[in-house]
């Protein structure tokens, strides 16, 4: 969850690789070299070369960005272990020569060269980082700890539960580096994780013979119990032996083709893998725990040679998890089962949803599934009933503005046009529309494709494309319900449009969307649509433009002195001496920001504005007349006012 931006990424050295074993110092400088010659980055390269996973890309590098105090204190790992006797001075000496030449970690050449053992070097990181250290083999695993965390995120976290009292799930790591991990890990399942460390030679082994002897466990119908520390052979596996045909039968089937009934099979098969503990447990672990990030989406996305696991959070993506190649089938045939989508259609894209309950909170999951190369890519997004509930306060309007959409949204009659890219909240602010009309004395009703939230009091029609149940077909028939106010989820073609330009003319006050740049650009869409510019000067009430932008996470905001070159490019003036930037922390999982808040222009069609819409004067002049603050503007005073950073504004604004 803690992913860093791209920019991010390229501030990074690499030298955690190098000192993990993970590629040479060798191997690093060469990538630099043909990052120079080619510009892709070095680490796309690695990416690429599939020399490391995007989860070693998020673990190892994200540890380097964040750790720099932490990393001084692992340079006296040699000091402690030569104050514990457990090695000479001449060995300490040895040992850091190697580590300059090669940049390695310290406890791997001295493990290498049998200086000490691997309990020594552990206890020796326990002292240095005040933590607990527990024995490997005198630490069993409780059933409950394992069943709390899904194999693959204990093994992708390189963390072995152990036990869970209420809460506080205890795990054993190896190193003091995947105490970064955990914390993402601690959003993920909802827990506190109490660490502790332990020297192990292969934690990965000792993590799959824990999780199988629970299967085993499971299987024999004791679902309590603890797990041996002590790493033993796994039983071979068992296979049942088949039932003797029938010598005789009285008709003769008529015969299968053989890839029909390898394709039956195959789906059997994976039907009954997605209705396993371990993926259903996968499944809800993904869901919950993107609730308790506050993501808006799921990815999964099919990669090599694992997939991955990514949330949506405040707009931007996060890697939080991958899943084993093995087992990215049968977790999305647990989604398309949950969902009611056909497990055995995999060759066309499928859209389902999921109702479920969190905690109080009621969400209505969309789910969407897309073929691809690697696999069925789904996408979920989480549709939190409570935010239709948004009330205009809530978006981040100015006090000026505001005023003027309370007055637009209180008209009897006309169209008010809400316009932004995808995922700029344009639903949420038509609903926070609609929330101010008075739905016991008014007939309301929606178009929408989807229905997202569902709305009290409000009549909600879902568009069905594949039985002409278009846009244009329904708001026609809608016309003769008696409706009074009107909202067209989008407005996609001109016939749409027409329709809905004709319907605010006659009474109606017409809500919708359009997908353009700015609020002024509404008009020259409309005009492309082959709307005459009489109607649209007749109907247009007003058009209200939006972007969401990243608030500044409050717990670690931190205000700096910003250079001209800033300034310059966000347009504030050189006099300006402080702005503000969020440092990462916990409580925003380290990326500086929490939460989103709306930036807008309010574009109102005054009777001046109007009379130069049906002359068709150009959109220039037209804006010039309007003298109304535009995006660029607010955003730019909510960053000197320190409510967003100022990069938000170069990723957001059009400059």
């Amino acid at each position: 969850m803690a992913t860093q931006d791209q920019n991010d990424y390229s501030k990074l050295n690499g030298d955690e690789l190098v000192r993990q074993d993970i590629i040479t110092r060798e191997e690093l400088d060469a990538l630099r070299a043909r990052e120079v010659s080619s510009g892709t980055p070095w680490y796309k390269q690695l990416i690429q070369q599939r020399k490391i996973t995007f989860q070693t890309l998020e673990n190892v590098l994200r540890y380097e960005f964040h750790s720099k105090a932490s990393r001084a204190a692992h340079q006296t790992l040699g000091e402690t272990l030569l104050s514990m006797g457990k090695i000479t001075e001449e060995q300490l000496v040895q040992a850091l020569a190697d580590q300059k030449r090669n940049g390695r970690l310290l406890g791997n050449i001295i493990l290498e060269n049998g200086f000490c053992t691997r309990e020594s070097i552990a206890l020796a990181l326990s002292h240095q980082y005040g933590m607990e250290y527990a024995a490997l083999d005198e630490t069993p695993s409780d059933a409950h700890a394992l069943q709390a965390v899904p194999e693959s995120l204990a093994l992708k976290n390189q963390m072995l539960p152990v036990s869970l009292e209420n809460d506080k799930l205890t795990v054993l790591i190896t190193s003091p580096q995947h105490r970064e991990r955990l914390k993402d890990v601690a959003v993920l399942l909802g827990k506190r994780i109490h660490a502790l460390l332990t020297a192990s030679e292969d934690m990965e082994q000792e993590i799959r013979l824990r999780y199988k002897e629970l299967s085993e466990i499971e299987d024999a119908g004791n679902g309590a119990g603890k797990t041996s520390g002590k790493p033993r052979k796994a039983p071979a596996s068992k296979r049942s032996a088949a039932g003797a045909a029938p010598t005789t039968t009285p008709l003769k089937p008529t015969p299968v083709p053989a890839s029909i009934q390898e394709s039956k099979s195959r789906f059997e098969d994976i039907s009954k893998a997605a209705a396993g503990a371990s993926v259903v447990k996968m499944v809800t672990t993904i869901i919950e725990g993107a609730v308790n990030a506050g993501a808006t989406d799921i990815h999964i996305d099919p990669q090599e040679p694992e997939s991955r696991v990514r949330y949506r959070i405040d707009g931007v993506l996060h890697d939080v998890m991958s899943i084993p190649e093995q087992q990215h089938h049968a977790i999305v045939s647990r989604i398309k089962i949950i969902s009611d989508l056909d497990i055995t259609e995999t060759r066309h894209p499928q859209d389902g949803h999921i109702s479920m309950t969190l905690g109080e909170r009621d969400f209505d999951v969309r789910v969407a599934t897309l073929p691809t190369y690697l696999g069925e890519r789904v996408v979920l997004r989480l549709l939190d009933q409570a935010a239709v509930l948004s009330g205009i306060k809530d978006l981040g309007l100015t006090s000026s503005d505001e005023g003027k959409v309370r007055r637009i949204i209180s008209q009897p009659y006309g169209m008010i046009l809400v316009t932004g890219p995808t995922g700029s909240g344009k639903t949420t602010t038509l609903y926070a529309a609609l929330n101010q009309k008075n739905v016991m004395t008014e007939s309301i009703v929606t178009l929408e494709d989807p229905v997202e939230y569902q709305l009290s009091g409000i009549n909600q029609v879902q568009i069905e494309t594949d039985i002409d149940m278009t846009f244009a077909n329904t708001l026609r028939a809608a016309m003769r319900q008696d409706i009074d106010v009107l909202l067209v989820g989008e407005i996609r073609d001109p016939e749409t449009a027409q329709i809905a330009i004709r319907a605010a003319m006659t009474g109606h006050l017409v809500f919708s969307t359009l997908h353009t740049n700015d609020a002024p650009e509404a008009i020259s869409t409309l005009r492309n649509m082959g709307v005459p510019a009489f109607l649209i000067a007749s109907a247009l009430t007003a058009v209200i433009g939006q972007r969401l932008v990243r608030k500044i996470c409050p717990a670690c905001k931190k205000q700096f002195k910003p250079g001209a070159p800033l300034l310059k490019s966000i347009g504030l003036p050189a006099t300006v001496k402080k702005l503000y930037r969020g440092q990462g922390c916990q409580a925003c999982h380290f990326t500086g920001n929490s939460g989103r808040t709306g930036i807008f222009e309010v574009f109102e069609v005054t009777p001046d504005i109007r009379e130069r819409i049906a002359a068709e004067e150009p959109i220039e002049a037209i804006v010039k007349a309007a003298k109304f603050s535009s995006m660029a503007v607010h955003c730019r005073a909510k960053v000197k006012e320190g409510i967003v950073n100022p990069e938000e504004y170069l990723r957001v604004i059009r400059v």
